[in-house]
């Protein structure tokens, strides 16, 4: 109903509301089917409808936007399909080719009710996204690049990205832990989210975390496990498996899952489908180098006996010779040592013979050599006394007269010859005075004179 206001015909907000409402109701009244990106699902637990946001971008900007409902019977007859056939839920960020009616409420505005989606479109979208990100890989040479990673001999250190209450982290675990006795194989877990619309973000950092030690490990094992086939659209996700092609170590994907394998899985260094084929694959590593082991073992120990019978064989042929050799050495030795036994005996006694002889003359000359040195040692003792006897008088001539002049020098500076002459000696506290500044008036001083002594005081100094 209007109104007149200054002339003018006005309406109330509500009027015009409803007016709009019966537009939409006459010119849209059927249901149409739209491509659109599902922005976010908006979807609230406790009413359990969905209030999604339906956008259309080209080149990162936004054209359309609409905001929409899904009611929740609706829902999760969707969802069901979606977790049936795509094997993820309906989630953001998806697109969809989805059935709406335009619907038009005074109270909240213009939106879309949604009625249903066809799975088969968001189906080919993922599939298109997964081809792209195979491709681009391949383009950029890197989809092989981590099955050329250098592998460690035996992968005895394995960072583990998993979540760590997954029954597939567990069976990894009991796998590995069943061969602790045979095989040491250290592991350090590094927690992820590896399903739902965080997994990419989660994974890419825990690959960042090991990327920073990963000298420290031999292989990076991605470990899922549990739910099935659901929840997988994050290993198609190109970043996350570009990290993965370019990892600097082995990567083996365990993600759990037999069917329409992920981008990650195919670039990674090895794919084992479940945790325990991953453990398991580690282990076959081990019993592999084991069984080689033993086999070098068993060849080396056959090939040694080989070699210690024939070496035997051949010892105990030269030994034969050598004893034989031996033998007949000895006994020419022998026969040589007995004849030089003999020459040295006869040459002995012709030695001895010959120098007994030198010997007895020698006996002989000994007492007139004797006698005529003893002759002329005695000569010698006789002029060696006449000079001793000569030469001790002038010494003792000589150190006479050094006394005697020594006596005359000290009876001349005798003291007491130097008082008789007319000197004295004056002590001052019992010291003799050298100068006359040992003194001071009124000091009582002794004189030494050569027949006696005197005591005085000093009344007067002259100082000269």
């Amino acid at each position: 109903m209007s109104d007149v206001i200054a002339g003018r015909k006005t309406y109330t907000l509500l009027d015009l509301a409803e007016s709009i409402q019966r537009m939409f109701s006459t010119h849209f009244n059927r249901t149409y089917w739209v491509k659109a990106e599902m922005n976010k699902l908006n979807h609230y637990n406790q009413s359990g409808h969905c209030y999604p946001e339906l956008l259309q971008k080209e080149n990162g900007k936004t054209l359309a936007e609409f905001k929409s409902i899904l009611w929740k019977n609706d829902y999760e007859k969707i969802n069901r399909l979606f977790l049936e056939q795509i094997k993820e839920p309906l989630k953001d960020g998806i697109k969809v080719l989805c059935e709406v009616s335009v619907t038009y409420s005074p109270q909240y505005g213009l939106s879309l009710r949604i009625h249903d989606i066809d799975i088969s479109y968001t189906l080919g979208d993922i599939e298109a996204e997964k081809k792209a990100a195979i491709e681009r890989l391949k383009r950029e040479g890197l989809f092989q690049l981590n099955k050329t990673k250098q592998h460690a001999l035996l992968p005895k250190r394995i960072a583990v990205i998993s979540v760590e209450s997954s029954k597939g982290f567990a069976d990894f675990q009991e796998i590995i832990d069943a061969q602790g006795a045979r095989f040491s194989i250290f592991r350090m877990l590094f927690p992820a989210l590896l399903q739902g619309d965080k997994a990419v973000e989660s994974l890419l950092t825990a690959l960042k975390r090991v990327r920073y030690v990963s000298h420290q490990f031999d292989a990076v094992a991605i470990i899922r496990g549990g739910g099935g086939d659901v929840g997988l659209s994050c290993f198609n996700h190109y970043e996350l498996a570009r990290a993965i092609a370019e990892f600097p170590i082995p990567v083996y994907t365990g993600i759990g899952h037999s069917t329409n394998e992920t981008v990650c899985e195919m670039v990674s260094y090895y794919n084992g489908i479940t945790p325990t084929k991953v453990a398991q694959q580690l282990l076959d590593q081990f019993a592999q180098f084991e069984s080689s082991i033993l086999e070098f073992q068993r060849i080396i120990v056959g090939r040694s006996q080989e070699i210690l019978l024939k070496e035997n064989r051949e010892l105990n042929v030269h030994s034969r010779i050598i004893q034989q050799a031996a033998t007949g050495m000895l006994n020419n030795q022998r026969q040589r040592l007995n004849y030089a036994t003999s020459e040295l005996t006869k040459a002995g006694i012709r030695f001895i013979e010959s120098y007994t002889a030198q010997l007895e003359a020698l006996v002989k000359r000994i007492p007139l050599a004797s006698q005529h040195r003893l002759s002329s040692n005695t000569e010698r003792i006789e002029q060696l006394k006449r000079q001793l006897a000569l030469s001790t008088s002038h010494y003792l001539t000589h150190a006479t007269n050094n006394l005697n002049h020594l006596e005359r020098v000290v009876a001349l500076t005798d003291p007491r010859t130097i008082l008789r002459k007319g000197y004295s000696i004056t002590y001052a506290n019992g010291l003799p005075v050298r100068d006359s500044s040992q003194l001071k008036s009124g000091d009582n001083v002794t004189t030494i004179l050569a027949n006696g002594s005197f005591e005085s005081e000093v009344k007067t100094i002259h100082s000269t």
